[in-house]
């Protein structure tokens, strides 16, 4: 388990809202009579339909709780938990991610699920990548429950490609596999480009970083790749498909056109895009209809940004014991089928990733799944946020063709080890 975590600044921000009262909305307290009824907060609305039927399949099983699913949009997700962290309401079971973990796992915000899933008859701690485990722990208690695991892949349009006489992209292609396609299927007098780059992480050149044999993190935490040649290097070629190459759009069209936008009005001929972005892709009519997945081009190796969300349980619900419950149910493999077979997620769960795969049986989803066998969990720390922000606006003039990552690496490095130096 990890160790040592910085206590940030916002943690006692929390604790001292946690004595205000009580974060459940169950309809009994304990020691009350009568059904409980507790909440289930989560973010993405395609996901309800999957989080609303293993609710259902819970309370078949327990009678007399009742799980309200409630969903409310990133953009306010995270402002609304800590609020309700403060002590006005906070959902007794809530989707947690790993950017945020840190801040809400000291304080006393979140329970430790340790004991939970040591005594469980139903799951284990065993099922789940030990590295989504270590995530969501620190200082030897378990503060969140894996949910899911995603991938990244290259999505792209069948009907562009047909069109350009190009073969489909498959486990063959390099990186200049991939540009030379792209170059072929680029029309930008016609407002389609051959690939979508623009600037991301998880979804973009942090997969680079690693395929070029570089790090984002060193592994003790405490210094930026960005001193690597290997990672300047990686990221430079991902931001000169745009800027000198002319295969992708500017990050000022992508300032006026999401990357999926682009994608699903047939406006970019391939995209790299997170396994969780699926459900979007089959609700779209057009992409239902053109696009198909593809694994990742490969650099000097293979390789693939992983991460994975988690179920965490409020340490001051009112509804401890039916809190407990469902948290423990979440995790077992008739719950982690019911997320798959939804459509909602890649379930966590070892030997459950068949039901995500067969949910949308119209794309190739197995290769989001065969990706983990090359796969790098995605860059962490106790203060993930700030660095990212570090990153991405020292990189902004970058993508706009006004500098070169090299020009910028030590401003970045600087920031970064900053951020990594201040939270031990």
């Amino acid at each position: 388990m990890l160790k040592n975590w910085k206590k940030v600044s916002l943690a006692t921000v929390l604790l001292s809202g946690l004595v205000l009262g009580a974060c459940g909305n169950g309809s009994d307290g304990e020691g009350g009579s009568g059904d409980v009824t507790i909440t289930y907060g989560i973010w993405d609305k395609i996901q309800q339909p999957g989080m609303e039927a293993i609710a259902e399949a819970f309370e078949a099983e327990n009678p007399g709780i009742d799980v309200k699913v409630e969903v409310t949009p990133w953009d306010q997700y995270w402002t609304k938990l800590e609020a309700g962290a403060k002590g006005e309401s906070m959902p007794d079971v809530f989707w947690m991610h790993s950017n945020e973990i840190a801040k809400y796992a000291t304080g006393g915000v979140l329970m430790d699920l340790s004991e939970t899933y040591a005594n469980s008859e139903v799951t284990s701690l065993d099922h789940f990548p030990e590295e989504l485990v270590e995530l969501y722990s620190a200082d030897d208690a378990l503060y969140g429950i894996p949910k899911d695991y995603d991938t990244i892949a290259l999505w792209y349009n069948k009907t562009l490609f047909d069109a350009a006489g190009v073969a489909y992209p498959d486990e063959t292609w390099t990186w200049d596999t991939m540009l030379a396609a792209a170059q072929t299927l680029n029309d930008p007098d016609n407002g389609v480009y051959g690939i979508l780059a623009p600037l991301n992480r998880q979804e973009g050149y942090h997969n680079f970083i690693f395929q070029n044999g570089g790090y984002v993190l060193s592994d003790d935490k405490t210094e930026s790749g960005f001193r690597l040649d290997e990672t300047i290097e990686a990221v430079q070629w991902y931001a000169d498909l745009s800027v000198k190459h002319g295969v992708s759009p500017t990050q000022s069209q992508f300032a006026e056109n999401t990357n999926l936008s682009f994608f699903q009005s047939g406006r970019g001929a391939m995209g790299f895009f997170g396994s969780w972005m699926t459900g979007e892709m089959a609700n779209n009519d057009y992409t239902a209809a053109n696009a198909d997945v593809a694994p990742l081009p490969q650099g000097k190796q293979a390789g693939t940004i992983f991460n994975g969300l988690a179920n965490s349980v409020a340490a001051s619900t009112e509804n401890e014991e039916a809190a407990l419950k469902f948290v423990e149910f979440l995790g077992t493999e008739e719950a982690m089928r019911l997320q798959g077979e939804n459509g909602a997620a890649i379930p966590a769960y070892e030997g459950t990733e068949e039901t995500f795969v067969n949910a949308y049986s119209q794309f190739n989803m197995q290769v989001y799944v065969d990706q983990m066998a090359n796969a790098y969990i995605k860059p962490y720390s106790a203060e993930t946020a700030r660095w990212e922000d570090v990153e991405n606006n020292a990189l902004m003039p970058v993508f706009d063709g006004t500098t070169t990552v090299k020009d910028v690496a030590a401003d970045i490095v600087a920031g970064v080890e900053e951020v990594l130096a201040n939270e031990k």
